[in-house]
């Protein structure tokens, strides 16, 4: 029974409560065996059936970052809603591909929506709630337990046809969800990655118990017998308007920065032949543009 005081925290945060018994609840996840009471949700949840899950490591690679984000825009171009959840790596990743695409895409929390983990990816959030939505079972408070995310994963593969794992290693949380997804008739996919890293051990293992081999979004369309319409494509990567708009120091700036070759700022201005303080500031402003994307380690890389 929800007390007032959890309705009252909910109306406040624009969250609306969804239960099993309301039509506004997603069949597919209503047909999992232990689908959840009650829904927290800040958003709207897509009408159609058309969802994936993208997921994969927290400390994921450049490599893992560019196909999560690669693969979940390129199905969000064709109409399908992409499930993940909202953790560092390429949960991230993906949900950003498919804002990029203008796609719908739906965050699963571990915590409550009053709570939200991790708190750096509040902004992330809010853009994911405006294209779609950020959902929790658990109440508005509820901290980041460790024990609740495992439990959340049945939720992003059970509003899912199917699951994507990007990199993962061989005691993963993505494979707490590969679990979830088997137990419940979804399929698996795996994205392969270098021999030589750990988180390709659980991709390259779940490839040899069957997950269907993805190195194009076809890979998964096919498998899923999927001919979806596209959405209009309101994509956010660098455009050449964009290129053109550019100051004169800013390009100075934006042409010292890689496409698959992460730098530091330090290489940065010494390629510019700028101060550090100035390529710092116009840092920040190719990255508010979105043209430019900074990486952990206080790295920056060019948006694809």
């Amino acid at each position: 029974m929800l007390t007032e005081h959890e309705l009252s925290l909910a109306r406040q945060a624009g969250v609306c409560l969804v239960t099993r018994e309301q039509p506004a609840y997603p069949k597919l996840l209503r047909e999992i065996h232990d689908p959840p009471l009650v829904l927290y949700i800040r958003g709207t949840l897509p009408a159609e059936e058309l969802a994936v899950a993208i997921v994969g490591s927290r400390h994921a690679s450049l490599y893992g970052m560019q196909a999560a984000e690669r693969l979940a825009y390129e199905l969000a171009l064709r109409g399908i809603t992409i499930i993940s959840g909202l953790a560092r790596g390429i949960d991230s990743a993906a949900h950003r591909g498919a804002l990029k695409a203008g796609g719908r895409t739906v965050a699963v929390l571990g915590s409550g929506l009053a709570n939200l983990y991790p708190p750096e990816h509040a902004e992330l959030a809010a853009q994911i709630a405006e294209r779609g939505a950020v959902i929790s079972e658990y109440p508005m408070e509820t901290p980041p337990v460790g024990s609740n995310f495992p439990r959340r994963n049945r939720i992003i593969s059970g509003l899912s046809l199917g699951v994507v794992v990007v990199e993962a290693a061989a005691r993963s949380g993505a494979l707490i969800t590969v679990g979830c997804a088997l137990e419940q008739g979804r399929e698996v996919f795996a994205v392969p990655g270098p021999i030589t890293t750990p988180t390709s051990q659980g991709t390259h293992q779940l490839l040899k118990d069957g997950a269907r081999l993805v190195t194009s979004v076809e890979d998964i369309l096919e498998e899923l017998r999927l001919a979806p319409q596209p959405v209009p494509q309101t994509a956010t990567s660098v455009s050449a308007p964009q290129r053109r708009s550019l100051a004169e120091e800013e390009e100075r700036v934006f042409a010292c920065v890689r496409q698959h070759e992460p730098r530091y700022i330090d290489a940065i201005a010494q390629d510019s032949g700028m101060e550090m303080s100035a390529v710092s500031s116009l840092l920040v402003q190719l990255e508010l543009r979105q043209i430019i994307r900074q990486l952990p380690g206080k790295r920056f890389i060019r948006n694809p």
